[in-house]
């Protein structure tokens, strides 16, 4: 295993040990950050599993689409239930469909790289520590590999059970269309918490200290207060139907 000096002669080693040795992979940031091939992992693996994924979300949309014209379709109006009915007959084709996706995808995963570095780079400089926006990078890349893991572990619930509406989140123990507004923002918030996360906050945590030499309790604390505002902006999101 290489020391702080000698840098990883594999990125995808160094990748696979921050599963089983996270110590020592995020240790070799410090000599060589490689955060580019970390995020090309990343993204490998998510834009593979898309066209499996597919087929099942585009389900759940139309049975969704199906179910609210079931229950108000007496009250709406006549246009508007045609614009639901249009895209519902047109989810998952076009450019909307089946472009669109694809280049969802890597946009998001960069911003996510961005913006969580930033915060990371940003939470421990106010502990007095210098970290720096490249090592921030390639840490965020690295523990990443949590994301890999659990949309991996996705891809196999939803081809065993057949339905997307599965995962190891607690915002399956609501329902799937809340009525009530807050019964909403409370699925939202419990959807961000499920083991993958935890494991994301674990490697981050490793990955402040290991680079930085900040005590364990001090970089906790830096990355589960990124991670809470970073929750609480995906609830908002999520209840103004902008993620899932």
């Amino acid at each position: 295993m290489p020391d702080e000096e000698q840098a990883y002669p594999s990125p995808l080693g160094q990748y696979i040990d921050a599963v089983v040795s996270p110590g020592d992979a995020f240790r070799g940031i410090k000599s060589k950050p490689r955060w580019f091939v970390f995020f090309l992992i990343t993204l490998a693996v998510s834009l593979a599993t898309l066209p499996l994924l597919m087929p099942y979300s585009v389900a759940a949309q139309r049975e969704i689409i199906d179910e609210i014209l079931a229950e108000n379709r007496d009250v709406m109006p006549a246009e508007q239930v045609a614009r639901l009915e249009e895209f519902r007959d047109q989810a998952g084709t076009g450019f909307m469909g089946e472009v669109l996706p694809y280049l969802a995808v890597p946009v998001s995963l960069f911003l996510y790289l961005l913006v969580a570095s930033a915060g990371l780079n940003v939470g421990v400089g106010l502990t007095g520590e210098k970290l720096g926006f490249r090592n921030a990078v390639s840490i965020v890349s690295l523990a990443s590999v949590a994301m890999v893991a659990g949309t991996v572990v996705m891809l196999v619930l939803v081809l065993v059970k057949g339905d997307v509406y599965v995962g190891t989140n607690l915002g399956l123990l609501f329902p799937r269309m809340p009525a009530e507004w807050y019964t909403r923002v409370l699925k939202g918030f419990a959807s961000q918490i499920d083991v993958f996360s935890a494991w994301s906050v674990y490697l981050l945590t490793v990955g402040v200290r290991e680079v930085t030499g900040l005590a364990v309790k001090r970089s906790f604390r830096v990355v589960i207060i990124l991670w809470l505002l970073w929750a609480l902006v995906m609830t908002a999101l999520s209840y103004f139907g902008f993620a899932m």
